[in-house]
């Protein structure tokens, strides 16, 4: 029997390899199940001796947990040949993409400027300064696929390997949640669910408008969020009560990960309505539930369903109300191949593309 192979894993301090509620715990998980890892956080990865024996070591990191310039000159020059890297949520859909018409539209009136600030100084770290320090040290990166892989693809060429698509988790449904009862008045037929955190990237006010223009027996349930003090709750349950839907509103605030997949199965339909902020992470964990997914059209939603992401994609306001009316009036999803990939097989596709799996 051959021996398995040795990986290293290299990542923000709050990861381990087992039981964390996150992209990375999630991919630890499933490596630690086809070679023997070795997880080092970044604060000791320099002078850790476990990566010495290793046969190749990945480096993960997220959003803005990123390793200095130096960090991955000194480790590639440590570890010369061995690394890699994978940039989980590096790049963004480029809002420049859009028309100025369509950014005003899908932002209220200052906010829109706002967040294009925001994104054109992203879009300038991340490739003069993440990327930069990808080349820096490491053998090749391996992104995730989607529609902003071209920005890597430019801004480093001749180090990147083939895209690795999003991995899917399905949460578990054993867990604690309250009745649809405890949550809405009698006579509630169905809940539209909107699954993340609170952001102002997601479109609540048409979410609202729909919510509306149907009948009494609909209810809205907002899972997930961030913490109370933040106002975002405020100001979303402050609009609910000013236009009379505070009976039909539930917002739930955090939910342990253990208790996730049980409030999710208190949706009948769930609701996606991003501007340009695709949050693509949460959506990953509806694809399992066999329950109707209605997203807003964009370039990485778009692309997901060219992929066979059980979804289905709404232009406006007015096709998103026909589309909602249609499916709690038991419409079925159009067809989709089905997509398929799981955490384990994300995994197998690392150990491939850094040449330590022989599959």
């Amino acid at each position: 029997m051959a021996s398995r192979p040795r990986i290293g894993l290299v990542g923000p301090d709050r990861t381990q390899p087992c039981g964390v509620a996150d992209y990375t715990g999630r991919l630890a998980a499933a490596l630690a199940a086809e070679c023997e890892l070795q997880f080092v956080p970044f604060r000791s990865a320099l002078a850790s001796p476990e990566l010495s024996g290793c046969r190749a070591i990945l480096v993960q990191y997220e959003r803005s947990l990123v390793p200095s310039d130096d960090f991955m000159q000194r480790l590639g020059a440590r570890h010369r040949g061995k690394v890699y890297v994978v940039p989980h949520e590096v790049y963004r859909e480029d809002p420049f993409a859009f028309p100025y018409s369509e950014l005003r539209s899908r932002f209220p009136p200052l906010l829109w400027l706002k967040r294009l600030a925001y994104h054109w100084r992203h879009r300038g770290y991340a490739k003069e300064k993440r990327l930069q320090a990808m080349a820096y040290g490491a053998r090749a990166v391996i992104p995730l696929s989607g529609p902003g892989a071209e920005i890597l693809l430019s801004a480093a060429p001749g180090k990147i390997l083939a895209p690795v698509p999003h991995a899917v988790y399905a949460p578990p449904t054993d867990g604690a949640a309250p009745s649809r009862s405890e949550l809405f008045l009698a006579g509630t037929r169905a809940v539209i669910g909107i699954f993340g955190f609170l952001n102002p990237g997601l479109d609540y006010g048409t979410a609202f408008d729909l919510l509306a223009g149907l009948d009494a027996g609909v209810g809205l349930l907002l899972l997930g969020g961030n913490r109370e003090g933040d106002g975002m709750q405020a100001r979303l349950r402050a609009e609910a009560e000013a236009r009379g839907l505070a009976s039909r509103v539930h917002i739930t605030g955090w939910i342990a990960p253990q208790d996730v997949g049980a409030h999710l199965r208190l949706c009948d339909i769930f609701l996606c309505p991003m501007r340009f902020k695709s949050n693509s992470g949460a959506m990953l964990h509806l694809f399992g539930l066999g329950k109707p997914i209605l997203a807003a059209d964009l370039p990485l939603t778009r692309w997901l369903l060219s992929q066979g992401a059980p979804i289905d994609l709404y232009g406006d306001g007015r096709e998103m109300r026909s589309k909602v009316s249609a499916y709690l009036a038991g419409a079925s999803l159009p067809p989709v191949n089905g997509y398929r990939w799981d955490f384990p097989a994300a995994a197998k596709a690392y150990l491939r593309a850094m040449g330590a799996s022989d599959q």
